[in-house]
């Protein structure tokens, strides 16, 4: 008859023979690959990004920010997880633990009072590396124009685009432009003209929401110095008359792009103003200033068609097409 401890034996055998693991509850579970305690290092450079292209290039007017905390915080909470404050060569080193985690710098007194924002960055830690973050601070975080139009008039914004009617080109004045991004355009009042702005310039903005007679604009604007010139000037979007007079709205995605309406009969001028019609529906074209100048209204001649582009403007909650000069306008077949 065969015992207990040789049937075990046994089973264990044919259990090994037919390729299964055998356990017990002795052993204890394995360790985690990386355990909760493994540390690195967050390091970095704290600045004021004049040039705004994030990286300290002090040539370009950078300057190192000493004195400053820098902490990191659980992901998506405010528990600091570690800090450290940042020396006169503006560095600073963390030790945390593995992981993704917030980097937030503490906002002193000389930072709030130069109007300098941090727009923050998720660094990821891993066992016994030091991990790199150039850390700029700057006027503003960009956001896009469509974002920036929906937030309450006098907020300081940044945003970023392209130039799409440069400086003096629209209007009589010098200093006011449109830009426009992948979202909406917008104008910009205040410019300095010593800049030289041109159509096709992609430009960074920090100013203050506003709206002039209905029409929303950035004032008081400061332009960051890494303008990039002769970048592609956006397509303008193709609307019928029908479409831009049914834009009666600031926020509307049209207002203060670069739009084109075709074959369009144009009517008589009154006070820069004048109807156009493609057949859809009549919508209002307007010269002023300098594209009145440039353009004039002898330009359109009655039951004969026109090309027209222009920045979609609003005034007095109602669209206007600007053409800006007299490359925004073409003779076409009516047919």
């Amino acid at each position: 008859m065969m015992t207990t401890s040789r049937l075990s034996a046994v089973r264990v055998g044919l259990a090994l023979l037919a390729g299964a693991t055998v356990t017990t509850a002795c052993i204890d579970d394995p360790q985690p690959v990386t355990a909760l305690d493994e540390r690195g290092r967050v390091a970095g450079i704290l600045f004021f990004d004049r040039d705004n292209n994030d990286a300290y290039t002090p040539t370009a007017g950078d300057s190192l920010l000493p004195g400053v905390t820098v902490r990191l915080l659980d992901r998506g909470t405010t528990t600091v997880l570690g800090s450290a404050v940042t020396g006169t060569d503006g560095r600073y080193a963390i030790d945390v633990p593995v992981g993704t985690h917030d980097l937030d710098v503490v906002r002193s007194s000389s930072i709030i009072g130069a109007n300098f924002i941090w727009c923050g960055a998720r660094p990821s830690v891993y066992r016994n590396e030091e991990t790199f973050v150039a850390t700029p601070l700057k006027f503003g975080c960009v956001i896009r124009i469509n974002a920036a139009k929906q937030q309450t008039q006098g907020t300081s914004v940044t945003i970023a685009g392209v130039v799409t009617a440069q400086p003096g080109r629209y209007r009589s004045a010098n200093d006011n432009l449109y830009m426009q991004d992948g979202t909406g355009g917008i104008q910009v009042f205040g410019v300095p003209a010593s800049l030289g702005l041109l159509e096709g310039d992609s430009i960074e903005v920090t100013g203050t929401l506003g709206a002039f007679s209905t029409q929303l604009q950035i004032t008081s604007p400061r332009v960051a110095p890494n303008i990039r010139r002769g970048a592609v000037i956006p397509d303008p979007v193709a609307l019928t008359t029908a479409q831009l007079a049914a834009a009666t709205n600031p926020l509307s995605a049209t207002v203060g792009r670069l739009a084109r309406v075709r074959k369009v009969t144009v009517g008589s001028f009154a006070s820069g103003n004048a109807p156009i019609n493609d057949g859809s529906g009549a919508a209002t074209v307007r010269l002023d200033g300098n594209a009145n100048s440039t353009i004039g209204t002898g330009r359109f001649t009655a039951g004969t068609c026109y090309d027209i582009t222009g920045i979609v403007g609003f005034f007095n909650n109602a669209t206007q097409l600007q053409p800006r000069g007299p490359f925004d306008v073409t003779e076409v077949p009516c047919s």
